[in-house]
């Protein structure tokens, strides 16, 4: 027979174990947030809000549901949200119902068609990239840096950086990028050399007449010492077609499209010698979200000239691979590469740049 030391030990243990359990059980539908579409009353987790609907986690089975405003009825979440709407209001509280076209964001009605962004936030109130957001609503980018040094027989040291912005109010999206590596290399009883001495500018304007067509203007430049190029201008003008698109929510995309137009490109070298011609601008980009939050983008430039399209031409392109860290730092890996079939005397046809580095998003 037990005694009642054992005995009252069993019942301590037991009631522990339910009260942990029912501990646990009452977290984890507090922690579920509600979503009634069609009568029917989901529970999981809201992920993102805009103005088309919800993106959803459901706690049935794996993946995201969309589900569009006119499908719901009525939700509800435990944490707050961050909704930014209208011409630049903002409301950051949980999200206590839905009803005639009004979301209800703590005490705060928001017409759903006036919303731009909306995601959750953590109880400890908003974190940098959140503040980032709201300041700049319409605008995203990054910021880079790459470093490299190597002690050796050869000594070599390496510097990247680069910034690119883009704002997007539908239906313009206006982008601004800048980017400078410079590279020194010093063998065993030799001088020094810069083997990297590279300056890149970007400004562009895009315009959607559909959600498939849109319309171009852009500017580019490009500095190098290596090449023997004081510099080189490419205006260019068109129009482009998005072949394939996949919305993942309000803010992310996965897509591909081209585009061609008119295009001047102007190279002055270093000695005083300068060309120029007319081209045509065929373009490519592309886009795609991975696991884990990664993320890949690439773009190809084809400038044939119009009276040489097969000896005179230049052909850039450019592949980056980044992957989240620490919000908001993320590792960057980046592959250029320019062909230009007509260099300025003494350079080489083909430069290849291989990065990797930091990069700040926003």
């Amino acid at each position: 027979m037990r005694s009642n030391q054992q005995t009252m030990g069993i019942a301590w243990r037991s009631g522990l174990t339910l009260g942990l359990a029912v501990w646990l059980g009452s977290a984890a539908v507090a922690l579920a947030d509600e979503v009634t579409s069609k009568g029917t009353v989901l529970h999981g987790k809201i992920t993102a809000v805009s103005g088309a609907g919800i993106q959803f986690d459901s706690e049935y089975g794996k993946g995201t549901l969309s589900i569009k405003w006119q499908d719901i009825e009525d939700l509800k979440t435990d944490a707050p949200f961050q909704v930014l709407y209208g011409e630049g209001q903002e409301a950051d509280a949980p999200l206590q119902g839905f009803h005639d076209g009004q979301l209800m964001v703590g005490a705060t009605a928001v017409d759903t068609g006036t919303i731009q962004s909306g995601h959750p936030v953590s109880a400890a109130g908003l974190s940098w990239r959140e503040r980032m957001r709201s300041n700049w609503r319409y605008w995203n980018g990054h910021f880079d840096l790459g470093l490299n040094v190597q002690q050796s027989t050869t000594d070599t040291t390496g510097l990247v950086v680069s910034f690119g912005t883009v704002r997007t109010k539908d239906p313009t999206k206006f982008t601004l990028g800048a980017d400078y590596r410079y590279g020194t290399e010093k063998k065993q009883g030799e001088s020094k050399t810069v083997v990297q001495d590279q300056l890149l500018g970007l400004v562009r304007e895009d315009y959607s007449f559909t959600p498939r067509v849109y319309g171009f203007a852009s500017g580019d430049a490009t500095y190098d010492a290596i090449q023997r190029l004081s510099i080189r201008g490419v205006p260019k003008v068109g129009v482009g077609y998005v072949f394939w698109e996949q919305k993942l929510d309000e803010d992310r995309r996965n897509f591909l499209q081209g585009e061609v137009g008119p295009s001047w490109v102007y190279e002055k070298y270093f000695g005083g010698a300068d060309k120029d011609y007319f081209a045509i601008a065929f373009g490519a980009l592309a886009g795609y979200y991975l696991p884990l939050g990664a993320h890949f983008d690439w773009r190809l430039d084809y400038l044939p000239a119009v009276d040489n399209f097969t000896t005179d031409y230049l052909l850039r392109t450019e592949g980056a691979l980044t992957a989240p860290l620490i919000d908001p730092v993320s590792a960057k890996f980046v592959l250029r590469d320019e062909y230009n079939n007509t260099p300025s005397p003494g350079a080489n046809r083909n430069t290849l740049f291989l990065t990797l580095g930091l990069s700040v998003l926003w």
